[in-house]
């Protein structure tokens, strides 16, 4: 069953380095604030962002966010030490290529939850399979920590990996996507992304061309996208919630199932040319389930702006 609090629609990437981003992304209404002291903070303020970043876990948490950083596999030391302090949800993983990559982070987090009087385990993992290397590994690298909560796919290093198609699209794009989505559910992840397409890129995109991309990537099985830009989230937070004729036409189908198998024609019947077997009516009742979650992660968020934060079940 899907909870309120694991209910992640849109991740807004927001780095550290940039003081404005970082005071303006709590209004944004994301489900989920992704410090980032990764992939876009340059070089030379990498250390100033990691000094900063303690301070910032608090403060992006007061709109009812949850609160994940991103992070450098090859600098996990020095980023997870400045990350793992108590109010942290999760960490992002960029470039994750190997299950020995992931096994050291995991260890690394363990350590720093004991020592700063974290709940053991209380800080999740997102993957990103961003090269060729760390898609090919890919069900190794996802089953490699009991930490890893969703998978993603990115663009930039999938590029230069796999060439671009004549057409701006990235090679494979496609087939990675179903593969990902494949492999999270073989692996009980979550798979995270959008159905982006030319001319956007780097999870850049106008409202409208994102709330496109969310729909094309929720019809294939994806269940939240990260974002760049403010105005991008509520485009993502609309598009992975279900509508409500998608909840009106679930309830009918649960109720109409209940009544035709009550009066003892079977488990298998069918209802508006549909046939409803028991695990289908079960993933039609996870629509419902889904959308009361959203609706109770979005009183949440709206009771902290409002300063009376309400309980998450």
């Amino acid at each position: 069953m899907t909870t309120p609090d694991k209910i992640r629609r849109s991740w807004l990437l927001t780095p550290v380095s940039q003081s404005e981003c970082v005071s303006s992304a709590p209004s944004a209404g994301a489900d989920v604030i992704v410090l980032d002291i990764a992939e876009f903070v340059a070089e030379p303020d990498k250390p100033a962002a990691r000094e900063s970043l303690r301070d910032c876990l608090i403060p992006a948490k007061s709109t009812g966010a949850e609160v994940f950083v991103q992070i450098d596999p090859e600098l996990m030391l020095a980023d997870l030490n400045a990350a793992v302090w108590p109010g942290l949800d999760g960490i992002v993983v960029t470039r994750a290529e190997t299950s020995d990559q992931v096994a050291a982070i995991d260890a690394i987090i363990s350590d720093l939850e004991s020592r700063r009087g974290m709940f053991p385990g209380s800080v999740d993992l997102v993957l990103c399979l961003e090269t060729a290397l760390g898609n090919h590994n890919g069900f190794e690298v996802a089953t490699a920590s009991s930490r890893t909560w969703g998978l993603s796919l990115g663009r930039a290093d999938l590029v230069m990996d796999l060439r671009p198609e004549p057409s701006g699209e990235i090679h494979l794009m496609q087939y990675l996507m179903q593969r990902l989505v494949t492999l999270a559910s073989a692996t009980g992840a979550v798979p995270l992304g959008a159905w982006w397409r030319f001319p956007d890129r780097g999870l850049l995109a106008s409202p409208e061309n994102t709330l496109a991309a969310a729909e094309r990537g929720r019809a294939i099985g994806f269940k939240g996208s990260f974002c760049v830009l403010d105005n991008q989230v509520r485009p993502l937070n609309e598009s992975f919630t279900p509508r409500e004729s998608e909840v009106a036409a679930a309830h009918g189908l649960c109720e109409a199932y209940a009544a035709a198998t009550s009066s003892g024609v079977g488990t298998v019947v069918s209802v508006d040319d549909r046939v409803l077997t028991p695990d289908i009516v079960r993933q039609i009742a996870n629509t419902v389930a889904l959308a009361d979650a959203c609706s109770t992660r979005d009183r949440f968020k709206a009771a902290a702006v409002d300063g009376t934060p309400i309980p998450v079940p």
